[in-house]
């Protein structure tokens, strides 16, 4: 009798330790998963923030043009303050679609540091109840020449995109 008592409490113990492990073991996989998951996000908020860069330096609402001839990363100042005052209208759910949920500025930086211009292309971020509901955000800035066409001068500027996802 005592023997099978001495087996059978073996055994228990065998198995405790074994569910033990198991706990362990499932506890530190879940944990890896939950990090890629998180890595997966935020690589996939910096795919999209670059996404929009790429449409956002290629609006022909945007982009300086000379005789019908595009200049490369360049905006046109006039054009984004046109772009600017169609935006704060409610022409602002027409762009939802190409930059969804993102904020898009383009600062002057270059010569005038001092007085430096800024423009807010287009502003939509995921609120809820006065509360942004996003959990990752990404932001792009890409280095752009802006011309004055009135002035007709070059200056330096930052476009900056920050995505919400």
């Amino acid at each position: 009798m005592k023997k099978a008592q001495i087996g059978m409490g073996e055994t228990i113990a065998i198995l405790i330790v074994f569910f033990f492990m198991v706990v362990f073991g499932l506890s530190f996989y879940v944990r890896i998963q939950q990090s890629q998951v998180e890595y997966s996000i935020e690589e996939q908020a910096q795919l999209k923030s670059i996404e929009i860069a790429q449409k956002t330096m290629f609006l022909p609402e945007l982009q300086c043009s000379s005789k019908n001839v595009i200049i490369e990363n360049c905006f046109d100042i006039l054009k984004m303050e046109k772009f600017n005052e169609l935006m704060d209208s409610e022409r602002n759910q027409t762009y939802f679609d190409t930059f969804e949920f993102s904020k898009i500025e383009v600062k002057e930086i270059y010569p005038d540091e001092i007085i430096s211009e800024k423009w807010t292309l287009y502003n939509r971020e995921k609120i809820l109840k006065d509360k942004p509901t996003w959990k990752t955000k990404s932001t792009t800035q890409v280095p752009i020449s802006l011309y004055d066409p009135i002035e007709k001068k070059y200056y330096i500027g930052i476009l900056t995109i920050e995505v919400y996802l």
